[in-house]
């Protein structure tokens, strides 16, 4: 009887583990942007390399190292955190930033 419930304890470990695991292997596809740091209107947000549109504003997710978007201007990299759609440009809370290029601008042929 004992090494039932140990059995199923397990079991039931193991399957939320792999579940948690899975939940965190789609995270970064949902929130990981890539763009080129900007200000405008003395916020920071992110923009496509393309025509310059703004993705989402940037904001430092609390505790975060990587809360000085200064350093970034007009590089592009990639971002992830949080992203809330219910603002209109969506926010970043930004957990982490990686370079991708020393430098960002819109391509001449989009214009």
């Amino acid at each position: 009887m004992v090494s039932r419930k140990r059995n199923l304890l397990g079991i039931l470990f193991l399957s939320v583990c792999l579940h948690a695991q899975n939940g965190e292997s789609r995270q970064p596809s949902k929130n990981t942007l890539t763009g080129c740091v900007d200000e405008r209107d003395g916020q920071y947000v992110l923009t496509n390399d393309t025509d310059l549109q703004t993705l989402a504003r940037l904001q430092p997710e609390a505790g975060s190292a990587d809360d000085n978007f200064a350093k970034h201007m007009g590089h592009k990299v990639t971002v992830r955190g949080k992203l809330s759609r219910d603002d209109n440009p969506p926010v970043m809370t930004v957990r982490s930033v990686a370079p991708v290029s020393d430098t960002c601008a819109a391509n001449p042929g989009t214009h």
